[in-house]
């Protein structure tokens, strides 16, 4: 039997004139007799005083209501639902014990390695370190996309002297680039060779108005690319590329491998810590195997 103590109603009136005292009786434990219903299901109650636990003391007095209406709604849901379920289900499926206590377990476990790892766990991964992963590794980062390097060049068409640009664009001479950057730099245009690190292609041609339906037979036939729209001229010098599937530059994989070395620390600082305590348990006594079966020859 599942019954509300009070009418909806009289629930959120009771919240309005209470809201100030729930915070209050929070503070002050109490007997299940001093305490006012709100809900019942079965022999289960739910308390006034229960509703502080989830009710956030800078809420305002609507949030409140809200919430805590909210709350008695899923409480008696469940209450419900237990109930039912152990109404119907077998004895032995209604003992959880062992679950419960394997779950506990587990639970303190995870905590202690969490804080242990907190306090011991070196985060710091240089360039270095990831430099050498990714050497003695590259075989196993392949890319999704295909990559490119690239000198990028947007300048409006009406640009004086743009004849310079068009000459120079495709050469990948660093006394050029350098002429090339300055000239954009004088007039108002724009350069980028992305830090001479690797882009995906896609990012390139969303920067382009051209389409590329072959990318792979594209990027193998034209190393530069000229084009242009109603306003803007666009030079493109491709300096390296690599295929879908294709080793992955670093670039691209550096945060995974990152990732990868700390879980790598992770796993042996955490493997280093379960032989020490079970070796200084072995060593002090705490540990005791009386019947330790032998392997057969």
């Amino acid at each position: 039997m599942i019954k509300l103590i009070f009418s909806r109603f009289y629930v959120t009136n009771m919240l309005l004139f209470t809201l100030t005292g729930i915070f209050f009786s929070h503070c002050t434990p109490k007997s299940d007799k001093e305490k006012t219903p709100v809900a019942r299901v079965y022999d289960k109650f739910l308390y006034k005083e229960d509703l502080a636990k989830i009710i956030p003391k800078d809420a305002s007095k609507q949030d409140s209501m809200e919430k805590a209406n909210n709350f008695i709604d899923f409480w008696v849901k469940e209450q419900a639902f237990t109930r039912t379920a152990e109404l119907n289900l077998p004895e032995e499926q209604k003992n959880v014990a062992n679950e419960l206590e394997r779950y506990r377990i587990t639970l303190l476990i995870e905590r202690y390695k969490r804080r242990f790892l907190l306090n011991n766990l070196d985060t710091i991964i240089t360039k270095e370190q990831i430099q050498a992963f990714y050497d003695k590794h590259k075989e196993e980062f392949k890319l999704s996309q295909p990559a490119v390097k690239v000198d990028y060049v947007k300048v409006l068409s009406t640009a004086p002297n743009i004849s310079k640009v068009e000459r120079l664009y495709t050469s990948n001479l660093k006394k050029d680039k350098l002429k090339i950057e300055e000239y954009c730099n004088s007039h108002s245009a724009l350069y980028q060779n992305f830090n001479n690190d690797w882009i995906y292609f896609h990012q390139l041609m969303l920067s382009l108005p051209l389409t590329v339906s072959n990318v792979g037979d594209f990027l193998k036939r034209k190393r530069n690319i000229a084009v242009k729209d109603s306003i803007y001229s666009y030079y493109v010098n491709i300096g390296s590329y690599r295929l879908k599937g294709e080793i992955s530059p670093l670039t691209f994989v550096e945060d995974n491998i990152q990732s990868m070395l700390l879980n790598q620390r992770k796993r042996s600082l955490i493997d280093s810590l379960q032989k020490s305590v079970y070796n200084n348990m072995i060593d002090d006594g705490t540990i005791e195997i009386f019947d330790k079966k032998k392997k057969s020859d």
